[in-house]
């Protein structure tokens, strides 16, 4: 069981009645009922709220999924019979005389975290006429946002505020129902959003008007505050494991990219004075090359020079003896793709496949749902595939005979038979500086980024023995992330 799992359960334990004891000389949460059903009729009276002609008075509730047999001496009750209902609103963004002021306003974006106060944006006096503030201790829930697809946010304001028009605010007649109501929603959120979840044109919402008439398992106040403390002192036992799991998880990364540094610096293996350098290497490949240009199998680009013999300090400082630095443009192929038209391609398994962006990069695989029978840039099965555009980063080594790559995605050639893996393990290193040279709205590389990126490039039977070296320490480290889970 995980810590989400975990909490889960206590949640689900508590709004059953089994994470504490009952206690007989409690109050009965009907009599608190009863006081809340007498305040609400005093208040509907004298005019300060209306009466709600939907809302049912006590719930005898039959349904049993979620809890079974009620504790002795809790209580079902309607939401609406709990508490009033409001909402709020955005004054107007052009009039900055509702703007800057010190009124706490709180929107969807804010709903992070169970409690909150005040937020960078505050309205003024003129701008809080617009809308409604409420005091502390009022449950907020986000009603309309794209996020209720895969969440319900909740959160006790702390401070008196006022919320737009994202948001409901559930203002309990008994301020110290709050708590518990908060904790019941927190448990249910998955069983919430499948029942009362809409589907918007625009934005998804959650039907309220439908939520207000929801069952809820009231206990006596008593039990509720030990309910919420007993949830308090659990969670934080877990945000201690979930610390000490991502203090770790830290420690597993900051140890890979050590690695990696390492690696591309020389200092992971010992050095073979027997090898091949680097710069015969280098040399062989410049004359491959040259014949490759000759014979019109490759092209020359577009600053074609020969490959360098000068080790490049300001990217790699005292590299071994018999290592070179070259660009990637002068040892690997390059292949940038291009986007197919949908008349072009279909979900039906006809032809090659069409891989299209980092969605189709799952943990090392392709994941494969389009394909194509008029490719038009294919890479091949060895091929060092990196997403260029978007995400950009993502890395994978071309596991299919053929495939289109669409323009969000490069294909690295193995032209020269070196190590595949040395240069993918290269790039993850220098994945930061990759994707700092992404630009645009949408962020991405050109050719010339990768092209032009300066690699170490070791005597190639180094090369195998450092791939080697990292894949034994990445399955260890590995091995303890997946122990986090």
């Amino acid at each position: 069981m995980n810590t989400k799992q975990l909490r889960q359960k206590i949640l689900d334990l508590a709004i059953r009645g089994k994470l504490v004891p009952q206690d007989p000389a409690d109050e009965p949460a009907s009599v608190l009922l009863e006081r809340i059903t007498e305040e609400k009729a005093r208040l509907v009276r004298e005019g300060k709220i209306k009466a709600d002609k939907k809302a049912k008075a006590f719930a005898a509730s039959s349904d049993t999924s979620h809890y079974g047999e009620l504790p002795q001496g809790w209580a079902w009750a309607t939401l609406s019979l709990l508490a009033t209902f409001s909402g709020g609103k955005t004054p107007s963004t052009a009039n900055t005389s509702y703007w800057g002021g010190d009124i706490n306003w709180v929107t969807s974006k804010d709903m992070k975290q169970k409690y909150i106060g005040g937020t960078q944006v505050k309205l003024s006096e003129l701008g809080a006429k617009q809308t409604q503030i409420f005091p502390p201790n009022t449950l907020l829930m986000v009603v309309r946002s794209g996020i209720l697809r895969h969440t319900l946010p909740l959160a006790i304001l702390t401070e008196s505020a006022t919320v737009n028009q994202d948001l409901k605010t559930i203002s309990f007649f008994e301020g110290e129902l709050c708590q518990f109501v908060y904790m019941f929603f927190s448990a249910l959120n998955n069983y919430i959003l499948d029942k009362y979840h809409k589907d918007g044109t625009t934005v998804d919402s959650i039907n309220f008007e439908d939520l207000k008439e929801i069952e809820v398992p009231i206990p006596p106040l008593a039990e509720q505050h030990r309910i919420v403390a007993a949830i308090e002192s659990a969670f934080a036992v877990i945000d201690e494991i979930e610390q000490s799991k991502g203090d770790l998880a830290a420690t597993v990364s900051a140890a890979k990219s050590k690695i990696l540094s390492l690696a591309v610096s020389g200092k992971l293996v010992l050095q073979d004075e027997s090898d091949e350098p680097a710069s015969v290497l280098l040399d062989r490949i410049c004359a491959e090359r040259a014949n490759l240009i000759k014979a019109g199998k490759i092209k020359p680009g577009k600053r074609e020079k020969e490959v360098s013999k000068t080790r490049d300090n300001s990217h790699y400082a005292e590299l071994p003896e018999l290592w070179e630095v070259c660009r990637l443009g002068e040892c690997w192929g390059l292949l940038s793709g291009r986007d197919l038209a949908p008349s072009e391609y279909s979900d039906n398994p006809i032809g090659i496949p069409y891989i299209t962006g980092a969605s189709n990069f799952v943990k090392g695989n392709l994941v494969i749902n389009r394909w194509t029978s008029v490719p038009k840039v294919t890479a091949v099965h060895g091929d060092l595939l990196i997403t260029c555009k978007g995400t950009v980063g993502e890395m994978l080594i071309c596991n299919q005979p053929e495939c289109h790559i669409a323009r969000q995605i490069m294909a690295i050639r193995n032209t020269y038979d070196l190590d595949i893996d040395f240069l993918r393990y290269t790039l993850s290193f220098h994945i930061l500086k990759i994707t700092e040279a992404a630009r645009g709205i949408i962020p991405g590389i050109s050719r010339d980024d990768l092209l032009d990126l300066a690699l170490p490039l070791p005597p190639l039977a180094e090369q195998s023995r450092i791939v080697a070296a990292i894949e034994t320490a990445f399955v260890q480290l590995d091995s303890i992330t997946a122990e986090l889970m």
